[in-house]
């Protein structure tokens, strides 16, 4: 197993700790809210999957815009498999260092296409479904 040293965690607060009523009533800036490696990774891949570009404020490019794809194109999948591996490289790169395998399953659906995507990581299986 690919050991990691170094990885980040995207951090949504607004305001300055410690004033009452002038920021997230549960953030807390001597708290690291995920502990392992996997815990980050599966964040970030969540925020990847499930965020189209320009949502996340501050990191325009973030998102694989999904939504867009399974509802209004006909796009295939080394396409749509290509725009997630640049989303992984890019905002969670430390996959790369580890390791991983990306599978995607696209079927045509009556009003929008059907996509599976399993992802392996350290062994686990990691399976998203957007329908």
């Amino acid at each position: 197993m690919a050991q990691v040293d170094d990885y980040t965690d995207y951090t949504i607060r607004w305001g300055e700790p410690g004033v009452a009523g002038n920021a997230h009533p549960k953030y807390n800036a001597d708290k690291i809210v995920e502990t392992s490696v996997m815990e980050v990774i599966v964040q970030k891949l969540e925020m990847i999957l499930y965020s189209n570009k320009g949502d996340v404020w501050g990191v325009p490019e973030l998102g694989a815009d999904l939504e867009f794809y399974l509802w209004k194109t006909n796009i295939s999948n080394d396409n749509l498999r290509e725009i997630l591996i640049e989303q992984i490289d890019q905002f969670a790169p430390e996959l790369n260092v580890i390791g991983y395998d990306l599978n995607l399953e696209l079927y045509e659906g009556v009003v929008r296409d059907i996509l599976y995507i399993n992802i392996t990581i350290y062994g686990y299986n990691i399976t998203y479904m957007f329908d």
